[in-house]
């Protein structure tokens, strides 16, 4: 019996895993590939009609229970929204503007002339949840999710990006701050 998306890919080869149409954004969190992207009110815009994320063809039987997917992304990223602005908020508390902090939501990391620099292995850029900046210095580097979530090679693509240069991130005026060497992006679990 087929229990997960894996195990379907399993069972014929990823043979069709590199097909992302037009108009497709790939979720690498959730490994799914979206297309005809919804609006969905007071939330945001995310996917709709999934396709298989290890390849593009339909497989019998996959979307029998295409709706109960669909919902249940929608409620992870609807819980997302929510880990992030409970974090913000908190950060607000710990950084206040008044004492001079910045806090930065998803900035790419760059390199001294303010280019985004990729992983050298994945060929990815690393983009922080939430970065906080006095002084011209990141002081505080936050990466938020849930209490479940694998965050291991995404920790090591961070690791290799700023070993290749990317030690910088843009301020909301952009101008380049400076990412110190003792700062590590540190994760934030919620529920």
């Amino acid at each position: 019996m087929m229990n997960s998306f894996k195990d379907v890919a399993e069972s014929i080869g990823n043979r069709f895993r590199d097909c992302q149409l037009a108009k497709q954004f790939r979720d690498m969190d959730l490994d799914f590939d979206f297309r005809n992207l919804r609006n969905y009110p007071g939330v945001g815009v995310f996917g709709k009609d999934l396709l298989h994320p290890y390849g593009c063809l339909p497989i019998k039987g996959l979307y029998e229970h295409k709706d109960t997917i669909e919902m249940m992304i929608i409620k992870n990223k609807i819980d997302g929204i929510q880990r992030e602005k409970d974090v913000e908020n908190d950060l607000k508390k710990a950084y206040p503007p008044e004492k001079g902090y910045v806090i930065l939501s998803e900035v790419y990391l760059r390199d001294k002339e303010g280019n985004i620099v990729k992983d050298p292995v994945t060929g990815e850029a690393r983009r922080i949840d939430f970065v906080v900046a006095k002084d011209g210095k990141v002081v505080d580097s936050i990466e938020v999710t849930s209490k479940t979530s694998d965050k291991t090679n995404q920790t090591a693509k961070e690791g290799r990006i700023r070993e290749s240069g990317g030690n910088y991130v843009r301020d909301n005026n952009g101008r380049l701050v400076e990412m110190p060497s003792d700062v590590s992006t540190r994760i934030e679990r919620r529920d």
